[in-house]
Protein backbone atom coordinates (compact mmCIF):
# COMPACT_ATOMS: atom_id res chain seq x y z
CA UNK A 1 0.00 0.00 0.00
CA UNK A 2 2.88 2.37 0.75
CA UNK A 3 4.20 1.85 -2.78
CA UNK A 4 0.79 2.79 -4.19
CA UNK A 5 0.69 5.95 -2.08
CA UNK A 6 4.18 6.94 -3.19
CA UNK A 7 2.89 7.05 -6.77
CA UNK A 8 0.05 9.45 -5.84
CA UNK A 9 0.52 13.21 -6.12
CA UNK A 10 0.81 14.02 -2.40
CA UNK A 11 2.38 16.99 -0.69
CA UNK A 12 4.52 14.59 1.34
CA UNK A 13 4.51 10.94 0.30
CA UNK A 14 5.19 8.41 3.07
CA UNK A 15 8.87 8.10 3.94
CA UNK A 16 10.62 4.98 5.20
CA UNK A 17 10.36 6.26 8.78
CA UNK A 18 6.61 6.89 8.46
CA UNK A 19 6.16 3.46 6.87
CA UNK A 20 7.97 1.81 9.80
CA UNK A 21 5.88 3.84 12.29
CA UNK A 22 2.74 2.71 10.50
CA UNK A 23 3.82 -0.94 10.56
CA UNK A 24 4.53 -0.67 14.29
CA UNK A 25 1.11 0.88 14.82
CA UNK A 26 -0.56 -1.97 12.95
CA UNK A 27 1.34 -4.49 15.07
CA UNK A 28 0.44 -2.67 18.30
CA UNK A 29 -3.22 -2.74 17.29
CA UNK A 30 -3.01 -6.43 16.48
CA UNK A 31 -4.25 -5.78 12.94
CA UNK A 32 -4.14 -9.09 11.07
CA UNK A 33 -5.33 -7.51 7.83
CA UNK A 34 -5.72 -4.08 6.28
CA UNK A 35 -9.44 -3.60 6.58
CA UNK A 36 -10.98 -0.35 5.40
CA UNK A 37 -11.53 0.74 9.01
CA UNK A 38 -7.94 -0.02 10.09
CA UNK A 39 -6.61 1.94 7.12
CA UNK A 40 -8.87 4.93 7.90
CA UNK A 41 -7.90 4.92 11.58
CA UNK A 42 -4.15 4.61 11.01
CA UNK A 43 -3.67 6.77 7.92
CA UNK A 44 -2.60 9.82 10.02
CA UNK A 45 0.45 7.82 11.15
CA UNK A 46 1.48 7.31 7.53
CA UNK A 47 0.54 10.71 6.07
CA UNK A 48 1.02 14.02 7.86
CA UNK A 49 -1.34 16.34 5.98
CA UNK A 50 -5.14 16.09 6.06
CA UNK A 51 -5.31 16.87 2.32
CA UNK A 52 -2.94 13.98 1.62
CA UNK A 53 -5.04 11.66 3.79
CA UNK A 54 -8.19 12.62 1.87
CA UNK A 55 -6.45 12.10 -1.48
CA UNK A 56 -5.07 8.74 -0.36
CA UNK A 57 -8.42 7.50 0.92
CA UNK A 58 -10.05 8.54 -2.36
CA UNK A 59 -7.32 6.77 -4.35
CA UNK A 60 -7.90 3.65 -2.27
CA UNK A 61 -11.68 4.08 -2.70
CA UNK A 62 -12.14 4.50 1.06
CA UNK A 63 -13.39 8.08 1.11
CA UNK A 64 -16.51 8.62 3.19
Amino acid sequence: MVAVLRDVDLKKPPSVAESVDWARTLLALGADELSDEVIRQTMPVLLKYQRDIEIALAKLSLAR
